[in-house]
């Protein structure tokens, strides 16, 4: 019996997440980024925590859990997103139906690709860079050690595109370790592709598509 609750208690999380994710995207393609990231802090930072303490193993048998205070609190949620129990029955029915086929594995194997990507691009980064530097260091070191100063001249003057070269890259790197630090968070958090669990496999793809083709 709780057992059920739990899943139905997942359910309606997800769906607040869900909610609340579509009006962000909203907000911020109408450049109301503030309002977005209030959102994004007050709602989904309170709610993808509630939702992965409900998918901790064992949960069920925790004695130490108020569980009618927490019915309470799914009610009040409900009330305040307008969820109806019969619609949430429905999702979970669904979810259970689509189970391993459907946009939920679609939207996960493209964080997992783009998270393969992403770590493909910033070790190529990283081997361009480590080139860079080694340059680096031997003109330094002809710098430490030539004489003249025609020649300690000469020796800044190819420096200077070596540096800003390193300079360049490094940029890119640490741009390219903040995508993979967003998909590593969107893969931990679960919920950012579970929302899309009671879509079929073959309207994800078909949305994935449409949207790829604008």
């Amino acid at each position: 019996m709780r057992d059920n609750f739990v899943k139905f208690a997942r359910e309606v999380i997800l769906q607040v997440l869900f909610i609340t994710s579509q009006k962000i995207n909203s907000l911020k393609n109408n450049g109301e980024i503030s309002v977005a990231e209030k959102l994004e802090d007050e709602v989904i930072t309170k709610y993808e925590k509630l939702y992965l303490g409900f998918c901790e193993e064992n949960i069920s048998n925790n004695k130490d859990i108020d569980w009618d205070n927490i019915e309470k609190y799914i009610e009040e949620i409900m009330t305040m997103y307008c969820l109806k129990k019969e619609n949430i029955n429905i999702l979970i029915d669904t979810r259970e139906k689509l189970k391993n086929k459907s946009g939920a594995q679609v939207v996960k194997r493209l964080f997992e690709y783009e998270k393969k990507e992403l770590n493909k691009t910033k070790y190529k980064l990283i081997d361009k860079i480590n080139g860079v530097l080694d340059k680096e260091e031997k003109l330094s070191l002809d710098l430490n050690n030539a004489i003249q100063e025609e020649a300690q001249i000469e020796i800044i003057y190819k420096l200077q595109p070596i540096r800003e070269e390193y300079r360049k890259l490094e940029s890119k790197l640490i741009e390219i370790q903040n995508n993979l630090d967003n998909v590593e968070n969107k893969l931990n958090k679960i919920w950012t592709y579970e929302i899309y669990g009671t879509v079929s496999e073959e309207d994800m793809l078909n949305k994935y598509n449409e949207f790829s083709n604008q």
